[in-house]
């Protein structure tokens, strides 16, 4: 292969991800993954509290810049760790998708912490099998199964989903 070809190739990696490419950064993705969910239960109270109203929770004794931090660093972690699996493009869509599509169907943000991880975990299944039998980018087509998800959970639930997603600047 020619060196255009590689380079073309390495810079096509860090746009879009090329998921069979990188098993040992899926390995980096669910020790980050697993790490980030045990420091959100344990973490759940004061996280939420310092996030809400932070100035009632560093009364209380909540250390609200240690809490902005780790939570800073849980989301450092995973961008780093997902960007030559799923590439830097499509990583903003991979944690703002199953979020929303969350937020429109629950009306708790305790329910949405647990069904937003289930959601994308659905989409990244259904993407990478349909990449599969497709022959396409698997990347891509996670983020197009999303999109696709995405637009029919705000189609189905209606005024009621858009309300909540309007009202996200709020959380």
């Amino acid at each position: 292969m020619s060196s255009h070809g590689r380079w073309r190739r390495r810079a096509m990696d860090r746009l879009v991800g090329w998921i069979a490419r990188h098993p040992v950064a899926i390995v980096a993705v669910t020790v980050v993954t697993v790490a980030v969910a045990i420091a959100i239960t344990l973490g759940y109270r004061r996280m939420v509290f310092a996030t809400f109203d932070p100035e009632v929770a560093e009364v209380t004794g909540v250390k609200v810049q240690w809490v902005e931090l780790a939570l800073m660093v849980m989301l450092s972690l995973t961008i780093l760790v997902t960007m030559r699996v799923i590439g830097t493009l499509l990583i903003s869509a991979l944690l703002v998708i199953p979020a929303s599509i969350a937020r429109m169907l629950t009306k708790s943000f305790a329910r949405m912490m647990f069904v937003a991880p289930a959601i994308g975990a659905f989409i990244g299944f259904f993407g990478m099998f349909a990449s599969y039998h497709l022959n396409t980018s698997a990347s891509a087509t996670i983020i197009l199964v999303g999109a696709v998800l995405f637009v029919g959970v705000y189609t189905i639930t209606g005024a009621s989903g858009r309300s909540r997603i309007a009202a996200m600047h709020h959380l």
